[in-house]
């Protein structure tokens, strides 16, 4: 089993990427709606990228969103 690290995540490099499509809204929290495979790390970066970049517009959080995050993901915040 090898490991290897990109963008500060630790993948098997025998497995899928996962990527978590999170449901946010104030005063209720957080919840996984949906989980999506990705061949390889590249390609799960960059569905994140666009997902967050089209739905959640830089400025004032709404009260409710849905966001992309990958699986181990040591950062914080939305990528970009």
């Amino acid at each position: 089993m090898g490991l290897d690290y990109h963008f500060g995540i630790c993948y098997d490099n025998n497995m899928t990427v996962k990527v978590y499509i999170i449901e946010s809204e104030r005063g209720w929290g957080q919840r996984v709606d949906e989980v999506k495979d990705f061949p390889d790390k590249e390609a799960a970066y960059q569905f994140c990228k666009d997902y967050n970049n089209k739905y959640n517009p830089i400025g004032e959080t709404p009260d409710w969103y849905m966001y992309a995050r990958l699986e181990n993901q040591e950062e914080f915040g939305m990528i970009r």
